[in-house]
Parts: structure tokens; sequence; C-alpha cells
């Protein structure tokens, strides 16, 4: 498919220059709590393919020729994310055991793996040659995009997250998008279908909450062995129209709202490797 989305390039600072994977110290006791969503404006150096068409190829050449097991092997926390979260033996429709560990890794890993995962599917996209060489993690992305292409849902659903605070790692606020300008997610990202969920586990006092109508998801909380029956799982390969940023206050908290709607799914780079 042709694309032809006009990126507006609404936020202004530049994403693509954080070596955040290690500072971050922001940690939760319980799994559950949402994690933040990083907004970008523009996708080039994602990694947003969605295997369309080269399906089996991505399955042969990350999965069954043992690429996975090399890895896990190579990074230590990749491989500890992995080994907590392989117990469970319920498989999702048309998948392997290995799909259901890849989105049980992401939603329950811990913070300093999932920061260098989100890190390197943001800036490792550019072209073919970094995303061949620089790009460590091509098993656990074919995994988790692909479950979310085997179970693509029919029908939209809205789902929250609050927006990842700059502030966390350096002095400045994330920019809040501009109400008409087109977004997505740098990496995949972890959300709740459950808004109470959110109030309970977060202060939301001066945070950007994202309110996202996504057509593109996985419902974590009901398919696999997920105590979080709310979790939801997001791409980075589908573009949001900001509709409306709004100002709320909610039990003495005031907050931003930012509402995205689903615009398309949007793969830049479809079958990466396998388009030559």
């Amino acid at each position: 498919p042709q694309h032809t989305h006009i990126h507006t390039h609404s936020l202004i600072h530049n994403t693509h220059t954080h070596t955040h994977s290690s500072t971050n110290t922001h940690t939760h006791t319980h799994t559950h709590t949402p994690r933040t969503g990083k907004l970008l404006d523009s996708a080039s150096d994602v990694v947003d393919d969605v295997y369309s068409g080269c399906r089996q190829k991505a399955m042969e050449r990350f999965i069954l020729s043992g690429l996975l097991g090399i890895e896990l092997n190579s990074s230590a926390e990749y491989q500890k994310a992995w080994r907590a979260n392989d117990q469970c033996v319920t498989l999702i429709n048309g998948g392997t055991k290995e799909h259901t560990t890849a989105l049980l890794t992401y939603s329950n890993g811990d913070r300093t793996f999932i920061d260098t995962f989100d890190n390197a599917v943001e800036t490792k996209g550019g072209n073919v040659s970094i995303y061949e060489n620089q790009f460590h993690f091509k098993s656990l992305h074919f995994l988790l995009m692909d479950a979310m292409m085997l179970l693509k849902p029919k029908t939209c659903q809205t789902v929250f997250v609050i927006q990842e605070n700059e502030g966390r790692h350096s002095s400045e606020q994330s920019a809040i998008p501009k109400k008409g300008s087109t977004v997505r997610f740098g990496s995949f990202t972890s959300v709740t279908s459950s808004f109470e969920d959110l109030k309970k586990d977060e202060d939301l006092d001066e945070q950007v909450v994202l309110n996202i109508t996504s057509c593109f998801y996985f419902n974590i909380g009901e398919h696999i062995c997920s105590e979080d029956k709310h979790a939801v799982l997001l791409s980075p390969a589908e573009d949001f129209t900001v509709e409306d940023v709004l100002k709320k206050s909610e039990d003495d908290s005031e907050y931003t709202e930012v509402v995205l709607k689903h615009l398309s799914l949007n793969s830049t780079h479809n079958c990466f490797l396998f388009s030559r």
C-alpha cells in the first residue's frame, strides 16, 4: 500500500537522542501498573514492520532458525525477562508458546529491559543495515507484532496511558502534541482499558493522560496468563490523529487529556529484510 501520510512534525523536541535505558530509576512494585507511552510525530527510525506478506519467512528467519536463542544468549536482561515469563502454557489462536512468552515478557518485564527494548525499536529502523546489524531484538519484535496480527481486532477500543514525561530524564517537559497533528508511539506500549485502574495506580496531577481509540491492539488480560485483566498492548505501527487537548480535573488532580483517534495502520518498513 502507498503511504500518503503527511507528518506534521508537531512535537518540537528531537525524540531520537535518548540513551536513558540505564538511568531510569522509576520502579513499581506491582506488575500491573501501566507504563508510560512515548509519542513521536514522525516514524522514520521506528521499527514498525508488521510482516504483512512475509510472515512465514520472518518466522523461519527469526524464530525457527535459532535466532531467538542467540538473541536471548547475547542479552542478560532479555534472557532474565524471558525466563521469568515462560511458565504460561496458554496459546493464542494460531500462535506458539513463544508468542505467549513474548507477550508476557513485554507486559511484565522489568523497567530496565523494557527501556532498552523500547529505545531499540524507536531508533534502529532508519535503514536496513542499521536494522540488520544493530537491532538485537528481531525475535521479540516479530513475536509481539505477529501476535497482534494473528488476533487483529474487528472493533476499536478506548485505552489509557500517561504520556512519558521527559522530566524524569532531563529538565524538559514532553511536548504536548498539537490538535490536528498525527502521532504514533515510539515502540510497543502497555496501556489499560480501565481509567479507574489508571487513577488508582498513578497520581494524575500535572500529568498528560492519553485517551486513545485504537483499532490495532492486543488484550493481554483476556488471552494469556495475566493478573491484570485490563492490560492491553499497542504497537508502533498505528498512526493517530490528535482530536483534542483538554484540561481536566478529578479528585483534586489537574491534568491534561490528549484525545487520540486511530488514523491508520502505517508500517513504513513492512517486510524490511524480505522486500528484496
